[in-house]
């Protein structure tokens, strides 16, 4: 016998629910009052990637320098698996050196450390710079461009598509603030950038005739408490964008907003968001009582039962206080046929909040319980002689 029809129904009663646990009508006022002048809008939990309220947050725009986040992630990538170092030397190529906007003035032919160049894309967002450590990385900007919309499907990011690497207006350049959410918080999940994130003023060339100055457009590093990042953008066509990352205790938030009327608007749209964030929600690890963890029957097995525990439990995002007034349900299999494997479901826990389904988890196996066939009757019976 398998699971139980219950146990099935259980489960699929779960997650039907958890699609509509905890609205965010509170969230939908916030936006409409607080960020109104964006096109779109997203504030996400990191971690679980949990969205606590959005705007438009499916609609393509153009997202300007947003995009150097996926630059950046590349990059990341290459330097974890040892591909690339911040030491490494790049050279500027006449592509790089026509970029125009926000730039540190390369010069066809003129080295520069990769660590150089990712400071002045991360905190002066400079073009020629991201073009150079495109092309150092991939040949050329064509063909970065093409491993930074694999990544974009990689990461699930199906309303994305990149035509350069800078964020340069484009009818084919476009993503929205629920992906460009995703790539935020996958680009969080690497600390190589962290000092430039949170640098309010530096250099490149320091101490030379040709030194530049670079000054970070994310306001928000020297005025928002927990403040981790993230990236700005500006055109004609996109408007001012901006997508923040900011961490208070166990719970990180990106907040993400495009198509703002002025730098004025993103700024404080993103501050809006966050403190909706961290005002109002909390990361909550449930705990199920283990006096639940029940022997399941196992019929014709070398055991007459098999041990369970609980698997992973999810990481909950839940309104502030709903913590302490999670109830769990536990249904199991009445009875399973042998063999069991360890980890095999054999039931779920549901855990709601005023009646409100807020997540499940499973109830599995903790042990292997094999068939007690022909073979190994014969060889108990052998064991039990021998040992007479």
């Amino acid at each position: 016998m398998g699971i139980t029809r219950s146990i099935a129904a259980f489960a699929a009663a779960a997650l039907t629910a958890l699609t509509l646990a905890f609205p965010c009508a509170a969230a939908e006022k916030t936006v409409t009052a607080d960020i109104k002048s964006a096109k779109a809008a997203i504030l996400v939990e990191s971690s679980t990637g949990m969205a606590l309220c959005g705007l438009n947050e499916n609609t393509r725009l153009p997202i300007a320098s947003v995009t150097k986040i996926m630059t950046l992630l590349i990059a990341a990538e290459e330097e974890g698996q040892g591909n690339l170092h911040l030491s490494d030397i790049a050279v500027c190529s006449e592509h790089a050196n026509s970029m125009d906007g926000s730039v540190i003035w390369l010069e066809t032919g003129e080295e520069m450390s990769v660590g150089d160049l990712a400071k002045s894309i991360v905190i002066a967002s400079a073009n020629d710079a991201c073009v150079m450590l495109a092309e150092h990385i991939a040949g050329s900007e064509d063909s970065f461009v093409e491993r930074m919309n694999a990544e974009a499907a990689r990461l699930g990011m199906t309303n994305t598509h990149f035509a350069n690497c800078v964020g340069y207006d484009d009818p084919q350049h476009y993503s929205t603030a629920r992906d460009i959410a995703v790539m935020a918080a996958e680009l969080r999940k690497y600390d190589i950038y962290d000092d430039f994130l949170l640098t309010r003023l530096d250099s490149v060339r320091t101490g030379t005739p040709r030194e530049t100055q670079l000054l970070n457009t994310n306001k928000l590093i020297t005025s928002y408490s927990g403040m981790t990042g993230l990236k700005t953008g500006t055109t004609d066509a996109a408007g001012c964008c901006f997508a923040a990352t900011a961490k208070r205790g166990n719970m990180e938030l990106t907040a993400v907003v495009l198509g703002c009327d002025s730098d004025t608007d993103r700024f404080s749209a993103a501050r809006a968001l966050l403190d909706l964030g961290f005002e109002g929600y909390e990361r909550v690890t449930p705990r199920p009582d283990v006096s639940e963890l029940l022997e399941v029957p196992v019929k014709n097995g070398i055991k007459s039962g098999a041990d369970t525990r609980f698997a992973e439990m999810p990481e909950l995002i839940l309104p502030k206080g709903s913590g302490t007034r999670i109830k769990y349900s536990y249904s199991r299999a009445s009875s399973i046929e042998a063999p069991v494997k360890k980890g095999q479901v054999l039931g779920f826990v549901m855990m709601t909040v005023d009646d409100e389904v807020i997540g499940s988890a499973k109830m599995i196996a903790a042990e292997n319980v094999p068939l007690l066939d022909f073979g190994r009757c014969l060889e108990y019976i052998l064991k039990a002689f021998f040992a007479f």
